[in-house]
């Protein structure tokens, strides 16, 4: 009974918080989405590509891909240019693309939709 009485008393308390994204599930739902969507397949592979933590919130992590260089990965392997950036939202598990020119984070579809102009 005292359970219940706390949930609706704290309903934004820490009971709540455990239902959030780790770093690593964030990772995993970025990765799973890009794989399912293509997005990189025109002119490279996953495997060439380095998913990095930019930052952490209690609300959301940001992640930068850059491109992997070297080995069996082409280009320059003193360099590793960033691709593109995701932040993906812990509670709701949407993710928005940085989109430079406008300079925020907008829907993921705005990805696909800029891609697909290519």
């Amino acid at each position: 009974m005292l359970f219940l009485s706390l949930l609706i008393t704290f309903p934004c308390s820490n009971v709540l918080a455990g239902k959030q994204l780790t770093e690593q599930q964030a990772l995993d739902i970025l990765t799973a989405q890009i794989q399912k969507d293509k997005l990189y397949d025109s002119w490279t592979t996953l495997s060439c590509l380095l998913f990095s933590t930019e930052e952490k919130t209690k609300d959301h992590f940001d992640f930068a891909i850059r491109e992997k260089h070297g080995g069996q990965c082409a280009s320059d392997p003193n360099t590793s240019p960033i691709a593109d950036r995701f932040r993906l939202d812990r509670l709701t598990k949407k993710i928005r693309w940085y989109e430079p020119g406008e300079g925020e984070f907008l829907p993921y579809r705005a990805v696909l939709k800029a891609r697909l102009k290519k």
